[in-house]
């Protein structure tokens, strides 16, 4: 039983689990979108050239040169859709894959019932070919392939010389199986290769234990930020207190615990995208063109949640306006850190958070 699941999880999701899947999905799309530039740029150029070739040469037989015109129109088509209707739309780039695919199989065909009198090559050509381009789940690609062939099939029987029938049907039946366990064995790994860099990059921008994003990110990302904001930007400095006294307290688990609370508490208040941990209890967030009543309140708020947990942090806050000039990224987190040693040293001003006293 449990290879028949391995099977139909192989089939349905190329060996990886549904909830995996799901999370590679926008990646696959954006590797398609890829894929789809580079494959319709290609088949343009392969279609006017044969095209140029059949008119020129005699070599070629020029009843296909309207063939390979259309074609290559089909294909700049599609390479406009995909440079500047699929980046705004990526709901369509599936779509705009499987207008491809079908493509290339009627190219195939139609080559094919130009010379009916010869075994139909080109179409097992491309019956081969076509479904290993992209990245997709192998059940849907089957039922590309199993297509294919069932109108292949009933196009030569209705159509084509009656000599080339039998040995067409059996030719294309028996590759389009072969066609179909090829696609899910190499779509399988194609799938798996890419979670497996999508967990890389991952691993290099997230810190693993808090789920916030990394200083590695932080670093990178840093120098963006005035860009981003029109009106205003404010950074937020926060130093968990006491994480060496838990840890020699009660456990580096309970100090793991509480590292994973006060992310979690600053990801909920500034957002996931603009939230990192740059250090062993350091965090800094940023907010992007927000009003600074609502920031000081969203502050209040994040200490008293984790004040109600039993947690304490300190925090500075910097604030800068665009239209007072350029924003020196340094400058803000320096100040912000600057603040938040402030608010540090006001915390354990107070007796009952002295450190000596503990």
């Amino acid at each position: 039983m449990t290879g028949i699941r391995k099977l139909w999880k192989l089939f349905l999701y190329a060996g990886v689990d549904k909830e995996e899947y799901d999370k590679l999905y926008p990646v696959i799309c954006e590797e398609n979108k890829e894929l789809l530039i580079v494959f319709s740029q290609l088949a343009a150029v392969m279609f006017f050239l044969l095209f140029i070739a059949s008119m020129l040469s005699k070599g070629f037989v020029t009843d296909n040169s309207m063939t390979y015109l259309t074609f290559g129109i089909w294909m700049l088509i599609i390479l406009f859709c995909s440079n500047c209707i699929l980046p705004k739309y990526p709901s369509l780039i599936m779509l705009h894959v499987y207008i491809f695919e079908i493509m290339l199989y009627v190219f195939g065909t139609h080559i094919s019932m130009l010379h009916a009198e010869k075994p139909a090559v080109s179409a097992i050509v491309f019956l081969f070919v076509t479904s290993l381009l992209f990245y997709d789940r192998p059940a849907r690609l089957t039922a590309l392939i199993v297509s294919y062939v069932a109108a292949f099939c009933w196009i030569v029987v209705h159509f084509k010389a009656p000599d080339a029938v039998e040995s067409d049907v059996w030719n294309m039946i028996t590759f389009g199986i072969v066609a179909v366990a090829t696609t899910v064995f190499i779509m399988s790994i194609k799938i798996r290769a890419l979670e497996q860099s999508r967990q890389i990059e991952y691993m290099s921008k997230i810190d693993l234990l808090t789920g916030v994003n990394n200083r590695n990110l932080y670093e990178s990302r840093l120098p963006e930020y005035p860009k981003r904001c029109s009106s205003r930007l404010a950074c937020v400095y926060a130093d968990v207190n006491g994480l060496h006294e838990m840890n020699n307290r009660d456990g580096h688990d309970a100090g793991d615990r509480m590292l994973r609370e006060v992310a979690a508490a600053i990801r909920q208040s500034f957002g996931p995208e603009h939230t990192y941990r740059i250090g062993g209890d350091e965090f800094v967030a940023f907010r992007v063109d927000g009003q600074p009543e609502k920031l000081s309140h969203d502050i209040d708020q994040l200490k008293r949640g984790l004040h109600d947990k039993g947690y304490h942090v300190s925090i500075g806050t910097a604030l800068r306006e665009k239209a007072q000039g350029e924003i020196d990224m340094y400058e803000i987190v320096n100040e912000a850190e600057v603040n938040m040693f402030a608010d540090k040293r006001d915390f354990y001003r107070r007796s009952e958070n002295d450190r000596r006293s503990r």
